[in-house]
């Protein structure tokens, strides 16, 4: 795995953490997208995350599975 050097001290960073990190803020995202209704942005950004999971080694969250399958079956 890669590290990344943090700019303000000697601490790095693995690839890892990037990745739970970026899963973490794109469900956020995706939570603010779904509030507003914009389903293609929250489809998006769920993909993100799934994406990011699997990068950090993260099993995805059943209930965010069923958000995905469910989005592909709504009829608006």
């Amino acid at each position: 795995m890669r590290n990344y050097p943090l700019p303000k001290n000697d601490r790095t960073i693995e690839t890892r953490d990037v990745a739970e990190y970026c899963a973490k803020m794109c469900r956020e995202l995706s939570d603010m997208a779904r509030s507003q209704r914009l389903d293609l942005l929250r489809y998006l950004l769920l993909l993100a995350q799934k994406e990011a999971e699997a990068q950090s080694g993260g099993l995805p969250d059943p209930v965010e599975v069923e958000d995905l399958d469910l989005e592909n079956n709504e009829t608006d």
